[in-house]
């Protein structure tokens, strides 16, 4: 790589006393290496000035455009997290070897839930807002703010996110990287990401063989991997610890090795984990089973039930859990540390290719969340988000546990309600009893593009004009998830393209904050009953039984699969994004004026 093209740079000399630091940039000696020239990196993000805001929703090649811009590159993630640690390679926080609140920008709480989910919060303050928030040598807001795009993730491909966020749990933002280095993390490269930005360095020779071969990224891999193993348990597998979860179907009380007062295995692969309860007579649960055995017949959030309870289950931990610590962590099926203790891989594969790394990579369904990860991750239903990972990769707090007997199904859905309802809308049989529901997203004509762009009381507004209403929650989750709970409106496994979602739009950037596709345009995307256009294309406004109103559904920027029936996002009401729809609804008496019947 060629010298910055920049002003302050053209007079870079190495003097007796080391090497001048270029202006806006911080100089990090490798310790390593005695001392010698190491590489510079900036104080602050993108674009490197004191007091601007970092700008956001880069994507890893718009982060590289805009180091390029001034002269430089992106950091290596090695080079990252020296920069954070800090010379002594202890300060996990970068001002120092503990969390301490207030000292950078983090742990603020979205009303959307994810920034993924629904964008638009800018939390990020101006570069160098928390002057607590820097390292011995200077670099500020490594830790919270906004993320950073490294050139490099430790399972050698392109890109990764370090740092965290000004949304990120408090145990996520780091320098150790653990959160981006999750089972469930994952950046698509192409894609903006809303809360991400860029920090650049700079080095006399760019980082080629030395810092990026797959050696050298594998030897930080390795050794969060040797930790794993040498931590978890390698007792024998116990087969007797099980119970019956429902007819014909049991399942191990703990994870394997299915041992109490054992750390469960982890660092296996998918392929690994089908391996071992394949030698004990066993497979891997599926996770339409795993998550009936957690969330049991009332769809429980948690284990132990709707609320969550500090402490029932081995969530936001510093060390690894033993298997039925947690007592209160135990589910309606008896079964215990569905939620927390480690990851599991299940036996669902996810057919989502714009998500794997390569063509050929395989990816598998995960569920429960991690001593490491916070509470909105250790869930029995995932809905702001999807969780999966390479078969073929292990974790370090990724494990699994084993299922005896024929595999499960859900539920076949109920027939429609019979219900006449007025052309374009379908007849249902939701909790309340019957209704009627538009099949495509307001004004609800096939190959009309959705008005975006409402906010709630527009949304009202244009079903009420119509004389509808905006969809209840129950009555929209009916129409997407059926009695049964399928995942998608159209089944339980994900089908790549059947629906709008981000990766749709890979190939023309400039639709991403765009428009949604004309109604209908997906022809896949529809429910048994022709309720099309559920999954992804608008999120849609719904009203609670509390009069709350939530998102559902999710827009045309979400990656694929994650437009989950169960995917659910709040915003102000006041608010009109344009990814923001509606659909409506009609209720019997609704219906039978909108038909001119008595």
């Amino acid at each position: 790589m060629s010298r910055p093209a920049l002003s302050s740079l053209a007079g870079l000399a190495l003097a007796a006393c080391g090497p001048a630091a270029p202006e806006g940039m911080v100089h990090i000696a490798e310790p390593a290496l005695g001392g010698a020239p190491g590489f510079w990196i900036d104080r602050y993000e993108f674009p490197g000035r004191q007091g601007e805001r970092p700008e956001l929703r880069l994507s890893l090649q718009a982060a590289r455009e805009r180091c390029a811009s001034q002269g430089k590159r992106l950091c290596t993630a090695a080079e990252w997290r020296r920069a954070c640690l800090g010379p002594t390679g202890d300060n996990d926080f970068g001002y120092g070897p503990t969390w301490q609140a207030g000292r950078c920008v983090d742990s603020h709480a979205l009303s959307s839930g994810h920034t993924s989910i629904v964008g638009g919060d800018d939390g990020a303050l101006p570069a160098g807002a928390m002057p607590g928030c820097a390292t011995p040598e200077g670099v500020h807001d490594l830790v919270g703010n906004a993320e950073e795009w490294v050139l490099d993730d430790w399972r050698g491909v392109d890109g990764m996110l370090e740092g965290g966020a000004w949304y990120t749990w408090t145990g996520y933002p780091a320098c150790r990287g653990i959160y981006s280095r999750e089972p469930d993390f994952r950046v698509v490269d192409w894609q903006p990401i809303g809360s991400a930005t860029a920090r650049c360095c700079w080095s006399e020779q760019a980082p080629t063989e030395a810092a990026l071969t797959p050696a050298a990224i594998g030897a930080d891999r390795e050794r969060r991997l040797d930790q794993a193993r040498a931590a978890s348990s390698q007792a024998p597998y116990d087969p007797t610890a099980e119970v019956e979860v429902a007819p014909g179907l049991w399942m191990d009380v703990y994870e394997y090795p299915n041992r109490r007062g054992e750390v469960p295995r982890t660092a296996v692969s998918a392929l690994e984990a089908q391996a071992l309860c394949a030698a004990a007579g066993r497979r891997l649960c599926t996770a339409g089973e795993w998550e009936r055995a957690c969330a049991g017949t009332d769809g429980r959030t948690w284990p132990y039930g709707p609320t969550f309870v500090d402490g029932a289950c081995n969530v936001g931990q510093a060390t690894p859990p033993r298997a039925g610590d947690a007592w209160g962590c135990l589910s309606p099926a008896g079964v215990l540390d569905l939620a927390g203790s480690v990851w599991e891989w299940t036996a669902t594969p996810l057919d989502a290719p714009s998500l794997g790394s390569t063509a050929a990579e395989r990816l598998h369904e995960i569920r429960g969340g991690s001593w490491l990860a916070d509470r909105a991750k250790g869930v029995c239903q995932p809905t702001d988000g999807y969780p999966f990972a390479p078969a073929d990769q292990p974790f370090p707090d990724l494990g699994f546990r084993c299922c005896r007997g024929q595999a499960q199904v859900a539920p076949a859905p109920s027939p429609a309600a019979d219900l006449p309802c007025p052309e374009g809308m379908v007849a249902l049989a939701g909790p309340a009893g019957p209704y009627c529901i538009d099949r495509f997203e307001f004004p609800g004509l096939a190959g009309a593009t959705p008005a975006g762009g409402l906010d709630l009381s527009t949304a009202r507004a244009r079903c009420q004009g119509v004389g509808k209403h905006v969809c209840t929650e129950a009555e929209w989750m009916t129409a997407c998830a059926g009695p049964g709970g399928r995942r998608w409106p159209y089944g339980d496994l994900l089908e790549a393209g059947r629906c709008s979602d981000a990766s749709d739009h890979a190939a023309s950037p400039d639709r991403i904050g765009g428009e949604p596709l004309p109604a209908g345009s997906k022809a896949g995307c529809a429910s048994p009953e022709g309720v099309h256009d559920l999954s992804g294309n608008l999120w849609e406004w719904t009203e609670g039984a509390d009069g709350a109103a939530s998102l559902r559904g999710g827009g045309w920027e979400l990656s694929a699969g994650l437009g989950q029936c169960r995917a659910i996002a709040r915003a102000e009401a006041q608010r009109g994004a344009a990814e923001f729809g509606v659909r409506c609804c009609a209720s019997p008496d609704e219906a039978r004026a909108l038909r001119g019947a008595p």
